[in-house]
């Protein structure tokens, strides 16, 4: 893609009225969309707003507890400190965005996809900046991937992240399963060819080898 159509693409997004939402979850994927975002929202105007849904599961109990979170803490109060602290190492580590020192925090309950969408479509974002994997840790399919169903219920357009780690781990188990998948190929190729073996190649192979003894 050249320059010139990425300054198209570009214009397509300047608007100072309509923000860039960035839905956040504390994880390292999550990180790298808030810092892409940062970036984004520079080039092309407009605010950013940094939203969590808090949405703790019953299977996975504790998931907002944290060091020096209080006993007594509800979700909501454990991941606004969260949040909050989130984006201070943010701003730490980067004082060149000035997006993400101008941030609006927003923290909702409910389903993250369908409140990460609706919260879209309320605040008439230009896009929705998303990481690839959250935090809970659980299997795809058990877990569902959250970015995928934002991607689906979106009326916009959404920006897929992945940090720079994570690519990398892809990377690697993609190149694992295309190796097992050319072993496994390859083997039942041999019992393939082994099974479609005729019954003169039988006799044949039978001759070079020599009588067997236990004929005689």
């Amino acid at each position: 893609m050249s320059d010139t159509d990425n300054d198209h693409i570009l214009k397509a997004f300047v608007d100072e009225h309509r923000p860039v939402l960035v839905a956040v979850d504390f994880s390292e994927d999550s990180r790298a969309a808030v810092l892409w975002a940062s970036a984004f929202a520079a080039r092309v105007g407009g605010r950013l707003v940094l939203l969590h849904v808090v949405h703790d599961p019953a299977d996975q109990p504790g998931y907002y507890r944290s060091v020096g979170m209080k006993p007594l803490q509800t979700m909501e109060q454990a991941a606004t400190g969260m949040l909050d602290d989130f984006v201070a190492r943010l701003k730490a580590e980067h004082p060149e965005l000035a997006a993400l020192h101008t941030a609006e925090h927003k923290l909702l309950s409910g389903l993250p996809p369908g409140r990460i969408a609706e919260t879209a479509e309320l605040l008439q974002a230009k896009l929705i900046v998303i990481g690839s994997r959250g935090m809970t840790g659980l299997p795809h399919l058990l877990q569902g991937s959250v970015s995928e169903r934002v991607v689906e219920l979106a009326n916009g357009p959404v920006v897929v992240i992945k940090a720079e780690e994570n690519q990398r781990i892809a990377a690697n188990k993609l190149k694992q399963e295309k190796k097992q998948k050319k072993k496994r190929e390859k083997q039942q190729g041999k019992e393939s060819t082994g099974a479609l073996r005729s019954p003169e190649d039988a006799v044949q192979e039978r001759d070079v080898r020599g009588p067997d003894l236990a004929d005689g």
